[in-house]
């Protein structure tokens, strides 16, 4: 049996107050400001506006993230501090302007960059791979039919390398990393012409990955009949059991009509989540929930949100579990005004959906044409919904686009809408914490007749992976849509003592447990500016020592440790961290409260 040790009865006393004091519903929302360096100029006048969302990723090893975008007939990569990466932009043959996918397609320990360009009039494409210092890969570009939806990276053979899987000409493709095209691929699939992004993962729990698409097929004249169809293949190419699915008539899948994965249910196995756009009069939205085998989950597909009808969706929905049930929930955007949330048993969300006309009066034009991004970003320990809209506003002669920011209720945050320059309305919002210091940044590309990349941070609210968990366009940088997914090839941090001073934390801060409640294993965070003596223990309310979770020197930076609460009966238990000795200037104490709930 474990002894359990008591906390000193003034430090318990204190403790005990300070929670009794604590207000139970209103919580302190830190305001966004805007990062310095930014907003960034990227194109005055770019002929293909930036489409889908920056891609977040960590190019040269240095702890920091970059942010990668095409733009014109160029890539970039800015630092977090707003200049370029050397080696960037790189300029393509014709107008790009899709979200880039990043990977390590070579498998050298070096992450690169993959994208394509358009030429709409001679339905024409490039295929581009650089690594990170620009220099193109040996194989590339490779000229293909016309792209439309971004490229989706993964390892279909097992072999470390990354494959290259896309659409070109209405044909779903997969290259190896050297720009060869895979047996068994293209796959055709007319009538329909496939034009979604595509979606990877290993849907029927077989240890293999399956590639998943959305094709359409147009009636002329009469558009009511077109159809829209779902494909899911093996790696080698074969249709998997009870697939194709086919849409109702009047329902097609658009270029942004991305399907997502995830195991909704938790067996194990993956769900396929869509939403379609209708060319019915009645314009009545549709979305759909499959099973692995192309049957519909229970409660699917939905055709309204409640009093107000979905138009049609024309954007991929995103996965959390916003409201902390537990529960995983999918939050879709429609062409016209609304937001929604549903369980996945179909029922909605309580306080979904959202008018976005009821939230703002003076919105004229209220299209959502961008997937929402979902993250903990007041640091409250639930999750919020950024959702983009299409139209600006002439403040003081500039264009000034807007993105809402939603609780997991359908309230909105205190300082939503955010204002970037020119419209926002094509990009996904990209979450993460840039520079390793700790915070949350928020990044938005925008653009109109110029395109803007605006970045702001939010002081005092951390950025905890496990809190973002639809973080930007494709949910993770090689676009797999697939929810829970972290990309394997994230490369080793190689950074100079003096780079490293800029990019560390530069105050100790104990972070809120995530999930909280949990159940029954949680994880706790905590950054260090300088390398400390660490102690972090669990109590009960009585006081009594749980467990002592490390007791260890620790270098600066970001940790993360992982209490399990079996064998605890459900309340509420608190954690203490203590730096240094007690009677050092490096002394430092914190404690929190978190929630076990059997």
């Amino acid at each position: 049996m474990v002894r359990l040790k008591s906390l000193p009865y003034s430090l318990f006393l204190s403790l005990s107050i300070a929670l009794i004091c604590q207000p139970s519903v209103s919580h302190a929302q830190p305001v966004p400001i805007i990062s310095e360096g930014f907003p960034i100029l990227i194109e005055a006048d770019p002929g293909f506006n930036s489409f889908e969302g920056p891609t977040l990723a960590d190019l040269n090893r240095d702890g920091a993230l970059e942010i990668i975008l095409a733009s014109s007939n160029q890539v970039h990569v800015i630092q977090h501090d707003g200049r370029a990466l050397p080696g960037w932009p790189q300029t393509t043959t014709y107008q790009t302007h899709n979200s880039p996918a990043v990977g390590d397609i070579d498998a050298d320990g070096v992450l690169d960059i993959v994208t394509f360009d358009r030429n709409g009039p001679a339905r024409k494409s490039f295929l581009y791979a650089w690594n990170a210092a620009g220099s193109l890969l040996t194989g590339f570009p490779i000229a293909l039919e016309l792209g439309n939806a971004a490229i989706t990276l993964y390892d279909l053979d097992g072999d470390r390398g990354l494959e290259i899987i896309a659409s070109f000409g209405g044909k779903t493709y997969a290259f190896n990393h050297a720009g060869a095209v895979l047996p068994g691929w293209p796959q055709d699939v007319t009538p329909f012409y496939a034009l979604s992004k595509v979606a990877v993962g290993d849907i029927n729990a077989d240890n293999k990955p399956e590639i998943v698409v959305a094709s359409q097929y147009i009636t002329q004249p009469d558009r009511r009949q077109s159809l829209g169809r779902l494909h899911i293949w093996d790696a080698q190419g074969n249709i998997l059991p009870g697939w194709p699915v086919t849409t109702p008539k009047g329902y097609v899948f658009t270029v942004l009509c991305n399907p997502i994965l995830v195991d909704i249910n938790r067996d194990g196995l993956l769900e396929i989540a869509v939403g379609a756009h209708s060319t019915l009069p009645s314009d009545v939205g549709f979305a759909a929930l499959y099973r692995h085998d192309g049957t519909s989950m229970p409660g699917w597909p939905q055709h309204t949100a409640g009093p107000d009808s979905l138009v049609s969706i024309g954007a991929a929905p995103a996965v959390a579990d916003i409201d902390a049930d537990g529960e995983l929930e999918l939050i879709f955007g429609d062409l016209f005004d609304h937001v929604v949330a549903w369980e996945s048993d179909g029922t909605l969300v309580s306080g979904w959906p959202v008018s976005l006309k009821a939230v703002d009066s003076t919105l004229v034009f209220r299209s959502i044409e961008a997937s929402p991004a979902v993250g903990d970003v007041d640091g409250d320990n639930l999750l919020e919904i950024f959702i983009n809209n299409n139209q600006a506003n002439l403040v003081e002669g500039q264009w000034l686009g807007r993105v809402y920011a939603f609780h997991h209720d359908g309230s909105s945050l205190a300082w939503s809408p955010l204002y970037p320059r020119e419209f926002a309305s094509n990009n996904t919002v990209a979450l993460a914490d840039l520079q390793n210091d700790g915070n949350t940044d928020i990044v938005i590309v925008s653009d109109d007749r110029e395109t803007w990349l605006t970045v702001w941070t939010i002081p005092g609210v951390p950025y905890i992976e496990e809190r973002f968990p639809w973080p930007m366009f494709g949910h993770d940088r090689w676009h797999t849509s697939q929810y829970g997914f972290k990309p394997p090839d994230e490369p080793a941090v190689n950074v100079s003592d003096e780079e490293a001073a800029i990019t560390l934390p530069k105050e100790f801060a104990l972070h809120p447990n995530f999930p909280n409640p949990f159940n029954p294993q949680t994880t706790i965070a905590f950054t260090l500016p300088t390398a400390q003596m660490v102690t972090l223990k669990i109590y009960d309310l009585s006081g009594q020592e749980i467990q002592n979770l490390v007791q260890q020197q620790m270098p600066a930076g970001t940790h993360r440790l992982t209490f399990d609460g079996r064998g605890l009966v459900s309340g509420v238990y608190l954690y203490r961290m203590e730096t240094g000795k007690a009677a050092s200037h490096a002394h430092r104490s914190a404690t929190r409260k978190m929630l076990l709930l059997r």
